[in-house]
């Protein structure tokens, strides 16, 4: 464990004491080192950043701003339809490998602030039934919240260990 990892575990075992789940913030809990797409980038190289990172969404931003989302569903099967109906109709492309992404992306994307509860995601992503919320300051991505930030805040609580569990690539 680095020196940064450390730090950032004591700070996070102070903060436990002091807190309870219920008031935890997105801020405290999101990936922080985001992999994103431009809305031009094609869907093959969505897929392969996808694949690369293990990761199954994607924001999409321009100039700095979040304008969409892109989730491994909407990415899935060679039947797409820029509509996302499985049989193309008069308003509706194919889908291929050079397809941009802001044919298939989710916009606009379900976002919350990093003052949120994480509480809050949970409850978005559930109602909503995605994966993710991705956490936005003045419309520029700062973070995502995903379904293994909010396990790993609960078996974080749950086991009273109040320290972070190292994730790789988090």
């Amino acid at each position: 464990m680095d020196a940064s990892n450390t730090a950032q575990n004591v700070k996070h075992e102070e903060h436990f004491r002091k807190k309870n789940i219920a008031f935890l913030t997105c801020e405290e809990w999101m990936t922080s080192k985001l992999h994103s797409v431009d809305p031009s980038d094609s869907v093959d190289q969505a897929r392969a950043l996808l694949r690369t990172h293990r990761i199954n969404q994607l924001p999409v931003v321009s100039e700095d701003k979040l304008i969409g989302i892109v989730t491994d569903r909407d990415l899935r099967g060679s039947g797409l339809t820029a509509a996302g109906a499985s049989a193309p109709s008069k308003d509706t492309v194919r889908v291929t490998g050079e397809t941009p992404v802001e044919s298939v992306m989710t916009h606009p994307a379900i976002l919350l602030a990093p003052h949120s509860s994480l509480i809050s995601a949970a409850e978005v992503m559930h109602q909503q039934r995605i994966g993710s919320v991705p956490i936005t300051d003045g419309g520029r991505p700062v973070g995502i919240v995903t379904r293994s930030d909010i396990l790993e805040a609960l078996v974080v609580f749950g086991t009273g260990r109040h320290t972070r569990l190292n994730r790789p690539g988090a």
